[in-house]
């Protein structure tokens, strides 16, 4: 087992019985062979805790809580502290995975030791489980800083639980919702560099009750507090090397044209390359340094 790495996926269910056989399912049927699947329903009044329990014998760990909790991400932590696996990711129960997405994320963990955390090509499902929609935009520490508003994609974005802990082991700090940013911020703040995988590794279902979609100005509101709190945790380097940032991407048409090989030898603009992590071909993974104005497209 030494060379895959024990992956920890956590969910939190409440009232989703239309997907939560179909989350389970994209995750089992990988056959990833040391896999630590935790499942907590958080007060359903639905099918869910039923359809969860026919699974129970391949779970890692799964609980009913009879009332529900404060918030999603409180019954998250509650997941995260009984998960094992020395890498985490939190997959929503209206998501799924993709075929070989763990294996992958396996080998990415197991083949790079100093990566600590990654995050791959967003994918948007609709109601049916239908692929509507690939954003191959990535995020890094200097579109958080300025305020740039698109978030990266939750069930996409995988760590070790090293970062985990060293962050204090704690997803909800009270600002609000977009919780999923404020740890993004919290890795950032933590100076871990975020690692972008060139293919797609799980797909978010949107539906009319998702947050961003019911709830939009409290939504971004509390991302944009959770930004605002990252300026006050990050150097002043950083802080004057993102006003620089925010003048480049002006120039964008103009700087995406440089490919990878030049850009990263360039003085200045070479800070901010992305880390990458892509497949050289169909069996070989590869590091390295990308323009980030340049659009990743999924292999």
């Amino acid at each position: 087992m030494g060379q895959f790495p024990k992956i920890s996926v956590v969910a939190m269910c409440h009232n989703r019985e239309q997907y939560v056989e179909q989350m389970i399912r994209s995750i089992l049927e990988q056959n990833y062979p040391n896999l630590d699947l935790v499942i907590i329903d958080d007060g359903s009044t639905d099918k869910s805790w039923e359809i969860i329990q026919t699974y129970k014998d391949q779970l890692g760990y799964c609980e009913h809580i009879d009332t529900k909790t404060t918030s999603a991400q409180a019954a998250l932590e509650y997941g995260f502290a009984h998960s094992t696996g020395d890498v985490m990711l939190q997959m929503s129960e209206k998501g799924f995975m993709l075929p070989g997405s763990l294996h992958t994320i396996g080998r990415v963990f197991a083949e790079y030791q100093d990566v600590e955390w990654v995050t791959s090509v967003g994918c948007v499902a609709n109601q049916d489980g239908s692929i509507i929609s690939i954003s191959p935009i990535r995020k890094d520490l200097h579109e958080h800083l300025i305020d740039v508003p698109w978030n990266l994609q939750t069930e996409s974005t995988i760590w070790r639980r090293s970062l985990w802990e060293r962050i204090g082991s704690k997803w909800d700090n009270g600002l609000g919702w977009a919780a999923d940013y404020g740890l993004w911020c919290y890795f950032f703040a933590a100076g871990a560099k975020l690692y972008h995988i060139n293919t797609i590794l799980a797909a978010y279902r949107k539906t009319p009750t998702a947050n961003g979609v019911k709830n939009p100005g409290q939504y971004y509101g509390s991302a944009a507090k959770y930004r605002a709190w990252l300026r006050t945790h990050i150097s002043k380097k950083e802080l004057a090397y993102a006003a620089l940032y925010s003048v480049l991407r002006y120039a964008k048409p103009i700087l995406r044209n440089i490919p990878d090989t030049v850009y990263q030898h360039i003085p200045l603009l070479n800070h901010f390359c992305n880390e990458a992590v892509g497949f050289k071909d169909m069996h070989t993974l590869k590091r390295y340094k990308r323009n980030p104005f340049r659009t990743i497209y999924p292999r």
